[in-house]
Formats: C-alpha cells, sequence, structure tokens
C-alpha cells in the first residue's frame, strides 16, 4: 500500500529534525507517478545561512536521503532541479 504525501513528509521532518537540523524542509514531491517508483520521493529545504538544497532521492521504504545538491541560491533553483530529475515516464 502506497504512504500517503503527509506521512512521508512526516517522516522527512523527523529526519532532518534528527540529522539536518540547519535545515528547514521546504517540499516533499514524489519522483514519478510510475508504480513501481512509489517509494521514492525528492525534498527541498531551506538552511540557516539562507542557502538551499534539494535531495533527488527520499526512500521511503528505508527512510533514506541521497544525491543532495547543495548551496543554491533561490527557491527557483530547488524548482528547476527537481523539474529535471523528475522522471515522466
Amino acid at each position: 500500500m502506497k504512504t500517503g504525501l503527509n506521512e512521508v513528509r512526516d517522516h522527512v521532518e523527523q529526519y532532518f529534525k534528527e540529522y539536518l537540523p540547519q535545515y528547514t524542509v521546504l517540499e516533499v514531491r514524489e519522483k514519478s507517478y510510475h508504480p513501481d517508483d512509489a517509494c521514492f520521493y525528492m525534498v527541498s529545504a531551506k538552511k540557516e545561512d539562507d542557502t538551499y538544497a534539494v535531495w533527488t532521492s527520499w526512500n521511503e521504504q528505508i527512510q533514506s536521503l541521497n544525491y543532495g545538491h547543495y548551496d543554491l541560491v533561490s527557491v527557483e533553483d530547488c524548482e528547476q532541479i527537481l523539474a529535471e530529475f523528475y522522471f515522466k515516464g
């Protein structure tokens, strides 16, 4: 059964609270709508120093965060990366 986006966001925020407390989660987004990717999400966040970051792989099954893009200067930079890594297939 697929996990709801609100539940995934809660898990991501718990992860950040423990491992990345200098970041505030901005968005959690599905990586694709393909059924095989149901456990994969992407995350954007803002750091205390007013830079941004995007991780293009949150695995909900193992609650692991990977493939970070750091020191972004704007939310628009985050959006561009999220769009580039979204699987449309």
